[in-house]
């Protein structure tokens, strides 16, 4: 197909399987594309990560998938109430 962004896939595995291993670390999806992901520490009850939360919210953090399938993972901007 034209201008597809990731025709054979690999964004998409190599994002499922670092999510994979986040969820497994107590963090929850959020929203969650072929290349791009929103997570969110505690969201699976106590873990590792959760004690280092911000007080007052849940951290939440940017996942995105280059070209070559190289994952990145950064703080997402704070929730506008």
């Amino acid at each position: 197909m034209d201008g597809e962004i990731d025709p054979l896939g690999q964004r998409k595995h190599a994002l499922d399987a670092f999510l994979e291993t986040k969820v497994a670390e107590g963090f929850a999806i959020e929203t969650h594309t072929d290349t791009h992901a929103i997570i969110v520490a505690g969201g699976h009850g106590p873990s590792f990560v959760s004690r280092f939360r911000r007080r007052g919210g849940d951290s939440r953090f940017v996942i995105s998938v280059d070209d070559r399938g190289e994952v990145t993972m950064i703080p997402a901007e704070l929730r506008r109430s």
